[in-house]
């Protein structure tokens, strides 16, 4: 009695996994790991990624890529604009409030 019922459960399990199969889910995601691995800092324009010095023109001015504090090689890239002499325009830093 006790193999003929470990027959039957044998089968019913054997028919539940050919009949009850489940189908997976079809997401797929394609990420390139070289463009996060040991990459530097860059700047993005139009989904494209720029690295430290990249020129780019748009309407009547010339973008640079460049640091954001010049004091700070470290600092995070920022697009700046150029003057007609190619000379890098900063933006203003905010002045300091001090309370006494």
């Amino acid at each position: 009695m006790r193999q003929l019922t470990i027959l039957l459960i044998t089968i019913f399990c054997l028919l539940q996994s050919s009949i009850g199969h489940a189908e997976p889910a079809k997401t797929h995601a394609f990420v390139d790991a070289s463009e996060f691995i040991g990459t530097k800092a860059s700047c993005w324009y139009d989904n494209k990624r720029y690295s430290e010095g990249s020129l780019i023109q748009i309407h009547s001015f010339t973008l640079v890529c460049g640091v954001k504090e010049p004091n700070n090689p470290n600092s995070q890239l920022i697009w700046l604009k150029l003057d007609k002499q190619g000379n890098t325009i900063y933006p203003d830093t905010p002045k300091k409030i001090t309370v006494h």
